[in-house]
């Protein structure tokens, strides 16, 4: 999980050298010339957005480097759409793999010898990843570019993308190092992986004329050209993906089955979504769908946003990790790394990464670390055994001795443990307000209170000749609400028309028959709230254990929490209060911090939703009960590639996020967002089925479940 980094040196001309290959990174006479030359110019990329009609282009690249092609392509991008404002083409996304990512110093020096792209690399210098397998999406809003780099081995990380069936990529950079220095990536499964993933008229540019590179180009299905090289190279390759080739893997693109995404028509701008919630799954996802453009509604049945399990006044944000690469793991720390970003481009205002016009809510929070502490022999072995086995990098999660974490936490605290330095904890309330009106700057969203969810009908073309509104007509389905005025006004059925609907309702799926083919797991989970006192007064850490202690936030600490299932009961209980302050005295008796504490019974209850994997669950709702028959395949030992898509339908959940909601919901909601629209998904395909709705019925059907 951990990857490893490159080793570099500087040659005399200042390039940077890779000592793995022995090939250098860019040209020594130019690398920008380079770049336009054989990457751009190979592709005619500013020529094709000037003709390109979807809302956005996608660049795909082998061989990330230190990042020069993707900021002389994300440059080019902000000149075109600057002379471009009203072009459809609105959004660049840059995939790039890379095995050995460079080490953040190594990149930064070597980006010093482009002082026309200073603004482009000091961009990518806040943004860059840590070494940690996988994709890492990035957002450089003041370009228009969406970066995905994607660490580990490009043969293991394009068949993990996720692509429709009609194309992913529109252009291919193809800059591993040199055939001879790098001949494992330059393989017949690099080729037949850009088939699978290549648009019809998809082109590809590479500094190599190498014959076998182009012969198995040419036998993937791409028309080969060469051309004149840059500098003192002789020729180079470029070339085109063939319409007929293209047909003949259309029916493989979906390789997934009822994994597969993209199965209902791709929204797009000025498109009309209903988000029903009033949590971070809700605000969440309306930002995602807002910074593409997309009208949003947001829908709910209470007066105010963020009054369910969102409204605790603070939260840790922070990860679950384990000491193994399992996919709950995986899902955790990418969705911590995604979070850590979104947050920090809302929060920060020294943070440049968003148009410095928008106006950014106030959100309590403090990313003042999380320590959790080894407070018995089961943990401690469990703590070991993670940091031995060094899957995880130390900027992600480290071993800390008792003599720091006193230093960290600022009380004396007897204990070693792990230390999340990005963690912290967050307002949930002022973070979903602050998310939804972030949403409002970027497109047209409405948030209507005392919107009770009761159902909603997929509109067909006799039902829609039937409308007399020509608005409601164009849409997809009909959404029916209760909304009550006020508290004693009666209330009264409302119909709104869109073009897809988001149940990210939290518990409030619990009971709604559009939830009931989907097995919830609801948790109720009360958190005290403790005077500020001595000595937790002078705590300045998160402290984990069996539950957790905030820093003060006006006064208060909290402290929690319970875990009841399938209580949806909201009211304070003093018997759990009494189980909260019992479990930290336990946790940690060796120190008198929570002794001698005094409570004053003040807490908040709240229901979690989660699901019998504890994974969240992102993506198309449907009544997976009734899809089971058209599944019996998988009984009978038949992969999942043989089976069918599930069929289209306008309607998609952002649920069961339980207790991590600060962690996952960015990336659920990214991931919810991008399937809708067609775009590049920002999580492996594994992962992706980790947290598919119809995970549950694929299970049941492989071992033989079937409803009667």
């Amino acid at each position: 999980m951990k990857s490893q980094q490159a080793s570099v040196h500087f040659n005399e001309n200042g390039t940077p050298v890779a000592d793995h290959f022995g090939d250098v990174y860019f040209s020594n006479d130019s690398g920008i010339n380079e770049t336009q030359y054989v990457f751009m110019g190979g592709n005619s990329i500013v020529e094709r957005w000037q003709a390109h009609s979807n809302p956005s282009f996608v660049i795909a690249e082998t061989g990330f480097g230190t990042g020069l092609n993707f900021l002389v392509a994300m440059q080019a991008f902000k000149h075109f759409r600057n002379a471009n404002p009203s072009h459809p083409l609105k959004q660049l996304f840059f995939l790039s793999t890379e095995k050995f990512p460079l080490p953040k110093p190594d990149m930064e020096k070597a980006l010093l010898s482009f002082p026309a792209l200073k603004e482009e690399a000091t961009a990518l210098s806040t943004r860059y990843p840590m070494e940690l397998d996988g994709c890492h999406r990035r957002h450089f809003d003041e370009f228009d570019t969406t970066l995905d780099l994607w660490i580990g081995d490009v043969h293991d990380l394009l068949s993990q993308w996720h692509s429709p069936t009609a194309g992913l990529i529109d252009a291919w950079f193809l800059d591993g190092f040199a055939p001879s220095k790098n001949p494992d990536m330059w393989a017949d499964t690099l080729f037949e992986q850009m088939a699978r993933l290549s648009k019809v008229g998809a082109t590809f540019a590479t500094f190599t004329a190498a014959g076998f590179v182009k012969r198995g180009l040419a036998a993937a299905g791409f028309t080969v050209s060469k051309r004149k090289g840059f500098g003192r190279k002789r020729d180079m390759l470029v070339g085109v993906y063939e319409t007929e080739a293209a047909s003949t893997l259309a029916e493989k693109r979906a390789f997934e089955g009822p994994y597969y995404r993209y199965t209902q028509a791709a929204i797009a701008p000025k498109s009309h979504v209903i988000v029903v919630g009033n949590g971070l799954a809700a605000a969440t996802v309306t930002l995602s769908l807002a910074k593409r453009g997309i009208n949003v509604t947001v829908c709910h049945d209470q007066e105010a946003l963020a009054t369910g399990a969102s409204g605790n006044p603070q939260g840790g944000f922070f990860p679950q990790l384990h000491s193994e690469a399992s996919i709950a793991s995986r899902i955790q720390a990418h969705s911590f790394l995604y979070a850590s970003h979104i947050y920090h481009t809302l929060l920060d205002d020294n943070d440049t990464s968003t148009n410095t016009a928008l106006k950014k809510t106030p959100v309590a929070h403090d990313f003042c670390g999380v320590a959790q502490l080894n407070f018995n022999e089961k943990v401690a072995v469990r703590q070991k055994k993670l940091v031995a086995n060094g899957v995880w990098p130390e900027a992600l999660i480290k071993p800390i001795s008792p003599e720091a974490l006193s230093e960290k936490a600022s009380i004396a605290l007897p204990y070693d443990g792990l230390f999340i330095e990005q963690g912290g904890w967050i307002s949930p309330p002022d973070l979903v307000r602050a998310l939804i009106e972030q949403a409002k700057q970027y497109a047209d969203v409405t948030v209507l209170c005392h919107h009770e969810y009761l159902s909603h009908t997929v509109l067909n073309d006799s039902d829609k000749a039937s409308l007399s509104d020509a608005l409601a007509q164009a849409h997809h389905l009909a959404v029916e609400f209760s909304v009550t005025a006020g508290i004693e006004d009666s209330s009264h059925n409302k119909t709104l028309y869109a073009d897809h609907l988001i149940l990210a309702t939290g518990a409030g799926a619990v009971g709604s028959s559009a939830f009931a083919s989907l097995p919830l797991r609801p948790v109720r989970g009360q958190v005290e709230a403790i005077t500020t006192q001595a000595p937790i007064n002078a705590l300045t850490t998160v402290i984990c254990h069996k539950g957790y202690m905030t820093p003060a936030l006006n006064n208060r600490h909290a402290l929690g929490s319970t875990y009841i299932k399938n209580d949806l009961s909201t009211e304070v209980r003093a018997q759990e209060s009494e189980q909260n302050l019992q479990t930290h005295q336990q946790a940690m008796a060796n120190t008198d911090v929570v002794q001698q504490l005094k409570h004053d019974g003040e807490a908040r209850a709240a229901t979690r939703l989660g699901s019998p994997d504890h994974q969240p669950v992102s993506g198309m709702l449907a009544d997976f009960s009734a899809l089971k028959t058209q599944y019996v395949g998988l009984s009978l030992g038949k992969p999942l590639y043989t089976a069918a898509p599930l069929p289209a339908t306008p309607v998609s959940t952002l649920c069961c996020l339980g207790s991590r909601g600060l962690t996952t919901a960015s990336l659920m909601a990214e991931l919810l967002a991008s399937t809708l629209t067609h775009e590049p998904l920002p999580l492996n395909n594994d992962l992706c089925q980790a947290v598919h709705p119809a995970r549950f019925m694929v299970r049941d059907c492989i071992r033989s479940i079937f409803d009667e």
